[in-house]
């Protein structure tokens, strides 16, 4: 009975050995394979953490690589004439559609010169201007571009001026007195002098005898009617001998339209 009870016990032990050894080899390969991957993983991430150390460090331009460049050479591809065709016949159709305007750069400002505008004086305005920037008085200047020969005289910078007119010979013509700014005050032609006063007449002086100191004289009042006329010699009608009519023109330049220096 005995032996009977050993044989079976050690039956019995055999399998719960073998399933206990089982266990044990699967624990330790668990065990294994986790410490395995842990030090595979720990590998990578260092792997990693190096290749992008390496990345992250700029190469020394010694260590470079010097490449060629190399010319790439680009076809010039025709293009169709049915294409160049119907271009042509849209700009035909909207001329503005193909023109692109082009503005100026405006970075770099463009400095324009304009044209100087050339003024052309007279021979009066000309001599004019010079002897008011000399500033030296009286001062004098001559014209003979008109056939005869006119002779100015500015006598301040107020003036008057006198400006007499000869001709080639030297013989007085005309003489006439105006104000700076060109109004006339008397005008002498022949034996005839005209006065002025705001550039209206007012009185003549006749020089008909042969004795130079006898005048005529003819007032003309501000209705424009010769009312006072006084005679060297006493005679019928003195008014009768005054060159001046009833309605004539009282202005100078109406009296004289053709001097170019005092009438514009």
């Amino acid at each position: 009975m005995q032996k009977k009870s050993t044989f079976s016990t050690a039956l019995w032990f055999i399998p719960l050995l073998a399933i206990l050894l089982a266990v044990a080899f699967v624990f330790i390969y668990w065990v294994g394979r986790m410490l395995l991957g842990r030090n595979s993983m720990s590998s990578a991430k260092t792997a990693k953490t190096q290749q992008v150390s390496s990345q992250a460090v700029p190469r020394q331009p010694s260590q470079m690589p010097i490449i060629p460049a190399i010319p790439v050479e680009q076809e010039e591809v025709p293009i169709p004439q049915e294409v160049l065709d119907m271009e042509n016949a849209l700009k035909e159709e909207h001329p503005q559609a193909s023109s692109v305007e082009v503005c100026p750069a405006t970075s770099v400002p463009v400095k324009i010169k304009k044209p100087t505008r050339s003024v052309k004086y007279t021979p009066y305005e000309r001599g004019l201007r010079q002897c008011n920037q000399g500033g030296i008085f009286p001062c004098a200047w001559e014209d003979k571009s008109a056939g005869v020969i006119k002779q100015y005289w500015l006598m301040g910078a107020e003036g008057p001026i006198t400006r007499g007119v000869y001709d080639m010979g030297g013989k007085l013509l005309r003489e006439t007195i105006a104000t700076i700014n060109g109004t006339v005050t008397s005008h002498t032609d022949q034996n005839i002098t005209w006065y002025f006063e705001g550039g209206i007449l007012v009185k003549i002086r006749t020089s008909p005898y042969d004795n130079c100191n006898f005048h005529d004289w003819f007032f003309i009042n501000e209705a424009g009617q010769q009312d006072v006329c006084q005679c060297a010699y006493t005679t019928p009608d003195c008014c009768a001998r005054s060159p001046y009519q009833e309605g004539m023109a009282r202005n100078y330049c109406e009296l004289f339209p053709l001097d170019k220096d005092f009438c514009k």
